[in-house]
């Protein structure tokens, strides 16, 4: 029997055997419900694992500015519908199966603390093939 890796159901594994991970990706942007959050740009950290049936050959640096060029035009209030956004964004440029991306939002209570989500995507591209 083989182990799940980084949480990913073992059903999975057999069909998409490539898993690319990127921790800690800083971007800036605005993104808030508050008009004080509102006024400039922030740092936003995010994580995310990409499952293929075949390797992406994606890059650390290429992802962050895929990331940068699909963010700097938003304006979201909610951290939810910016993952939304970016999991649909990534399922269209790059032939994943799934998506685990996290987005943590650092001193958004008032520098005291960090909030942030956590969503995971799937896409069945088996009626591609």
């Amino acid at each position: 029997m083989h182990k799940a890796i980084a949480g990913i159901p073992e059903e999975c594994l057999f069909s998409a055997p490539y898993l690319h991970c990127e921790d800690n990706l800083t971007v800036q942007t605005v993104v808030g419900v508050y008009e004080w959050e509102r006024k400039a740009e922030r740092p936003l950290i995010l994580s995310l694992q990409l499952v293929s049936a075949q390797p992406l050959y994606l890059t650390r640096t290429l992802i962050e500015n895929q990331l940068m060029i699909w963010i700097s035009p938003c304006r979201y209030r909610l951290l939810e519908t910016l993952a939304e956004y970016l999991t649909q964004r990534m399922f269209a440029q790059w032939n994943c199966s799934r998506i685990v991306l996290e987005v943590e939002k650092p001193g958004a209570m008032c520098d005291l603390a960090r909030v942030g989500i956590r969503i995971t995507r799937h896409i069945d591209r088996s009626q591609n093939d």
